[in-house]
């Protein structure tokens, strides 16, 4: 029998590993599923899979920042890599994803999709080469979907310049015939609704933050499999978890950042479990009270 029980596979394989070790791998990004998240997943594998007609579905997920829009996106993407050919020029590579310029800019959203495919392009290319550029990659790889994210960083550019951009996103999805989804804040639903015709293009859903219910419990359940400490927290116990709902002021990222500091500090300090004091002496600092030291300066 394992001599940690609550842990999972993988994580009690790097148990053997050092403090130095356990902390870099604890650092990187892990995926742990949950409703909304898989029914979001769902929703663009209909998607992806959507047959070509003169208008295209498209789709807008909206949510809080760092309440995990970008890595259900991501998540996406890994579940569709591409396959290569020996090295080299890729076969099909289904899904790509890029991030909305920060500020709404024709050319540099062009410019973003054609080095996330490594493709080449002059700096001085006008606006419709590079669209054709972008059109003609897509076809020779086969791309299904388009994911843009940070679409709320439009609102950075001045009205004319936000028209401008949105028009470009209706010339795409009507150019590549291909699903657009798009992500952003709640200020990426204001942008859409400046403009009636995208606004019937994309259908939004909403990445609302958690509650403090059965789910969020269980995942601080399955998210503590994942955590390289000899002991169990019990994360899921109801005052240790609410106190953790608390702190991370009911988003995924900012829950995560929080146990993986709380982690941090308890290899570190040799207690190798999470509790209301390792909580206390992590360093981390709910979003609320960030927000208020920056007003404060």
């Amino acid at each position: 029998m394992s001599d940690f029980p609550h842990l999972n596979a993988e994580t009690q394989n790097r148990m053997r590993l050092s403090r130095d070790e356990r902390i870099f791998l604890m650092n990187q990004d892990q995926w742990v599923g949950y409703s909304h998240a898989r029914m979001i997943l769902d929703r663009m594998e209909e998607l992806l899979n959507f047959p070509r007609i003169s208008r295209m579905p498209n789709m807008l997920l909206v949510g809080s920042t760092n309440n995990g829009k970008t890595q259900i996106l991501k998540r996406f993407r890994e579940l569709h890599p591409g396959n290569d050919n020996l090295g080299e020029e890729a076969i099909s590579v289904p899904v790509v994803y890029v991030q909305a310029p920060a500020v709404p800019d024709e050319k540099r959203l062009y410019a973003d999709i054609l080095n996330t495919l490594f493709a080449k392009y002059s700096v001085s290319d006008h606006p419709h080469k590079l669209l054709s550029n972008v059109k003609d990659k897509f076809s020779r790889i086969g791309v299904r979907m388009l994911i843009i994210d940070e679409l709320n960083s439009i609102l950075s550019g001045s009205s004319a310049r936000q028209r401008q951009f949105l028009t470009v996103l209706k010339h795409l999805s009507n150019e590549l015939q291909i699903p657009i989804v798009a992500a952003g804040t709640e200020d990426a639903i204001r942008a859409i609704k400046t403009d009636r015709q995208l606004e019937n293009r994309f259908n939004p859903m909403i990445l609302p933050k958690w509650g403090f219910d059965t789910e969020f419990r269980r995942f601080l359940a399955s998210y503590e499999q994942m955590l390289p400490l000899s002991y169990p927290s019990n994360l899921s116990e109801k005052i240790l978890a609410h106190d953790i709902w608390a702190r991370a002021e009911g988003t995924i990222g900012e829950t995560v950042t929080l146990l993986k500091a709380s982690a941090r500090y308890a290899i570190s300090n040799g207690i190798e479990k999470i509790d209301i004091d390792v909580l206390d002496k992590s360093g981390y600092e709910k979003p609320s009270a960030r927000r208020k030291a920056l007003k404060d300066h």
